[in-house]
């Protein structure tokens, strides 16, 4: 084991800074978020026939970072023992 340079140090410490924790936390939040809205695409089309609860369903993924604070990240992004997100708001109609 290595300790650090000073130059390693300070890069180290900026990467694991709380705001760029939290910056990648979010990121990852928003690109669940789109890849859920993405998968549903398709019936909001104007040939379709939308239920109001798949309706409620987008309009909470599309709400996602108004409606969570940077402490419900971990929530958001926990998974289960086969990778399943387990939050709530991620189950689909």
């Amino acid at each position: 084991v290595v300790d650090y340079t000073a130059e390693e140090q300070a890069v180290y410490d900026d990467y694991n800074s709380t705001e760029k924790v939290t910056a990648r936390k979010l990121e990852q939040v928003r690109e669940i978020r789109n890849q859920k809205l993405s998968e549903t695409d398709y019936l909001a089309m104007s040939d379709n026939v939308i239920s109001d609860e798949m309706k409620a369903f987008r309009k909470s993924m599309r709400d996602i970072p108004q409606d969570y604070s940077e402490a419900d990240y971990d929530d958001l992004l926990a998974r289960d023992e086969q990778g399943n997100l387990t939050h709530t708001v991620w189950s689909k109609p």
